[in-house]
């Protein structure tokens, strides 16, 4: 017997969902409808607009929605149909034509809700559904007359699913809070420690609790009884090269990006788009117009920054090329210091890419006037647009300089992103220390904040080895340029970017779509050389010889901006009160932390202005912040 109990927030603002099931049986009682009832109160931001719960003899459902496509009653989940129980989070941007397929099979809809449309393609279809649908997403399936839960994960991981397996009794959710509240997540685990101090994010499958793990990007488990199966669905090294001729290359690229923003346009509440005054975001601009859309476009900067950090100039000139309106925000550390307990709480578990904090208050920002946003998110990673990329393809340059004068460069060096000659310098030092004949290193290299020897010096301790967790992304490549966007794609984006884009936005109730991680435009941009993807001196040479004749040429030959704050300048001066704290004796040895030398040498490095130790430094910030949030320092 299913049992369902709803409620409808009245709130004009994707989703989370939480749930447990034991496959002997559940105990459902006033412990449990307190744990879940607690879980779904942490889901709120993730959906504000209508919550659901749903239980059986053997599970119990929640789920938080935030109200995209179908915004009536009957959008609402979980969702019991064909025997079956999906709860789910994210968008199937194609959901339909699926529908059209299935009811040519004699499938019947009482709703326009993309979820009915799910949990029926996978009662036609089973695992194969998942070749027939476009989109973002993370779900449970419950079969209860077979007793067997399936958990599945898009392909690049835009949508987050964490589990807990303790026997026979599964618990899953959205994020690590709402397991927080429904079962014991163990002790934090050092090997997330070590991945946060390295990478500034936790890879999958881990988090930081030694009993909850993340389903990988593109990853099936299933449990049943008597066994536990956890398998890829997806590959994304299943392609051959195309051999085409640039033309028509360049025809493919638009054509791909164009189905792509199109299809991220179906909703039935306001869209809008995240615009810097990078590349990525300026193309998706440019396609709208294009098709003949227009939607407003969103910028943040930095009040008093440097050049390097400010997009607005450009980003509000080209929203009036399109003739799209254009608003623009910005943020100072005063605003930022009252925010940052907000927005690391918001990171789920310790996550240090100091890029969430603008990425948090441009999305509190816009989510008081559109509900979904179109990001640019995945164009680097894709189609080769970071400085490191340059790096791969001039790797065997910096081999012909001899160690001893490489060292000796990189001695007399500086770091210093607010001077031309400081940036300069830091792209040179960086390029000249990552020099090494294996293209796994380099890129271990590049990724690694800090590196395995000082791990080792920091803890004690160095547990994992980046080149291998790289290597099982780069294997099937023997392009060494896709080799790196692979594991760029399945490491870092799925674990840093993507995390980022999902934590600061849902938790101001906002849906942030990426067109450039349309799956059949990633295909096909990995059934390409990476020598099309790289210039002698620019990255996404591709793209902007595939655009060029869409964007204006003073936008598309912009150099390249991360959307960072300046975090070097704010831990100097405002923010350097977090700093002495993290880093006093009594925070170091509570952290695990055995050499205090080389915390301090971070320190001098950063107050000299001679390097820049802000991303260590942020990252002692952080976990010192999330170890006080959850009363355990």
């Amino acid at each position: 017997m299913m049992k369902f109990i709803t409620n409808c927030w009245k709130s004009n603002i994707m989703c989370g969902f939480a749930g447990i099931i034991d496959l002997k049986r559940l105990e459902i009682n006033d412990d449990l409808h307190r744990r879940m009832s607690k879980a779904l109160d942490s889901l709120h931001p993730r959906g504000p607009d209508q919550n659901g719960m749903l239980t059986d003899e053997y599970s119990y459902f929640v789920h938080a929605r935030l109200s995209i496509i179908d915004i009536t009653d009957n959008g609402k989940q979980p969702i019991h149909k064909y025997g079956k129980t999906i709860i789910y989070n994210g968008e199937i941007y194609n959901y339909e034509e699926v529908k059209k397929k299935l009811e040519k099979n004699g499938y019947n809809f009482f709703s326009n809700s993309d979820t009915e449309v799910l949990i029926a393609a996978w009662d036609k279809w089973g695992e194969d559904a998942l070749e027939h649908i476009s989109g973002m997403y993370a779900f449970a399936i419950w079969d209860k007359s077979n007793k067997k839960l399936t958990l599945i994960r898009d392909a690049y991981g835009k949508k987050p699913l964490f589990y807990s397996v303790n026997n026979n009794i599964i618990a899953f959710a959205s994020d690590i809070r709402s397991l927080e509240n429904i079962i014991d997540c163990g002790d934090i685990n050092p090997l997330a420690v070590e991945s946060l101090f390295k990478y500034r994010f936790i890879y999958d499958p881990l988090s930081i609790y030694k009993n909850v793990h993340k389903l990988q990007p593109g990853h099936i488990i299933q449990f049943t009884s008597d066994n536990i199966e956890l398998r890829k669905w997806y590959n994304l090294n299943s392609f051959t090269d195309n051999h085409d001729n640039k033309a028509i290359i360049h025809e493919k690229v638009r054509d791909y990006f164009d189905r792509a923003v199109k299809r991220r346009l179906i909703s039935d509440v306001d869209l809008g788009v995240f615009l810097s005054g990078g590349l990525d975001s300026s193309l998706i601009v440019s396609s709208l117009a294009e098709q003949g859309y227009s939607l407003p476009c969103f910028t943040m900067g930095f009040e008093g920054a440097s050049d390097y950090y400010e997009e607005r100039p450009q980003a509000k000139r080209l929203a009036k090329y399109f003739g799209m309106e254009h608003q623009s925000f910005e943020i100072n550390e005063k605003s930022i210091l009252n925010k940052i307990p907000e927005i690391l709480n918001a990171s789920d578990e310790p996550f240090a890419d100091t890029s969430a904090l603008p990425f948090y208050m441009l999305s509190k920002e816009v989510s008081s006037s559109v509900k979904v946003v179109l990001s640019g998110d995945g164009g680097d990673e894709v189609f080769g647009g970071y400085r490191k990329h340059l790096g791969e393809k001039w790797s065997s340059f910096s081999n012909l300089i001899p160690k001893f004068i490489r060292t000796i460069i990189i001695k007399s060096l500086i770091e210093n992103k607010n001077t031309y000659y400081g940036e300069i310098s830091r792209r040179i030092r960086r390029f000249l220390i990552n020099t090494y004949k294996d293209g796994s290193l380099r890129q271990a290299g590049y990724l690694e904040q800090i590196n395995e020897d000082s791990i080792k010096q920091l803890f004690g301790v160095n547990i994992e080895n980046t080149r291998r967790l790289l290597d099982v992304h780069r294997k099937s490549f023997k392009d060494p340029i896709n080799a790196m966007l692979a594991a760029d794609i399945g490491f870092s984006l799925a674990g840093d970017m993507l995390v980022k884009a999902d934590r600061m936005s849902m938790a101001n109730s906002l849906e942030v779509r990426s067109p450039f991680l349309d799956k059949d435009l990633v295909e096909y941009a990995f059934a390409l050389p990476g020598k099309l993807k790289i210039g002698n001196f620019k990255g996404k040479k591709l793209l902007k010889e595939s655009f060029k004749n869409r964007l204006p040429s003073w936008s598309i030959n912009l150099s390249k901006k991360g959307f960072e704050v300046p975090i070097a300048d704010w831990l100097r001066n405002d923010l350097k009160n977090m700093v002495e704290d993290s880093s006093s004796k009594k925070t170091l040895e509570k952290i695990g932390i055995v050499n205090h030398a080389l915390v301090d040498d971070w320190k001098q490095g950063l107050y000299s202005g001679k390097r820049d130790t802000s991303w260590q430094l942020w990252t002692l910030i952080s976990y010192k912040q999330w170890l006080e949030s959850k009363g355990k320092f």
